[in-house]
């Protein structure tokens, strides 16, 4: 995910604030489920902390998503200046070999 960000912030046709919305909204659908997960499970042990590390994960997602989101709001993108090639202002002369 943050290359994923790193490529849509230097990448002028993309709406970065999209694409950070776009996730978070996965990311939370995903830590619902695994919360009802988890209030269906017995006393699987290990499957409770497979859950519960799921759950952190998420959590710390959402959490990264949101600083993103900040930073992003605070250092607005600047249209990039176009590279143009720099030409001669002498004409090229043919070399004799």
């Amino acid at each position: 995910m943050a290359i994923k960000l790193a490529l849509a912030i230097n990448t002028p046709s993309v709406d970065v604030k999209a694409v950070i919305q776009a996730q978070r909204t996965a990311t939370v659908e995903a830590l619902q489920q695994y919360t009802r997960l988890k209030s269906r499970s017995d006393d699987d042990l290990p499957w409770l902390l497979v859950l519960d590390s799921l759950i952190f994960a998420a959590e710390a997602e959402v959490r990264w998503l949101d600083h993103c989101e900040t930073r992003l709001a605070r250092h607005p993108r600047r249209p990039r200046r176009s590279v143009v090639p720099v030409r001669s202002a002498e004409p090229q002369r043919a070399v004799r070999s």
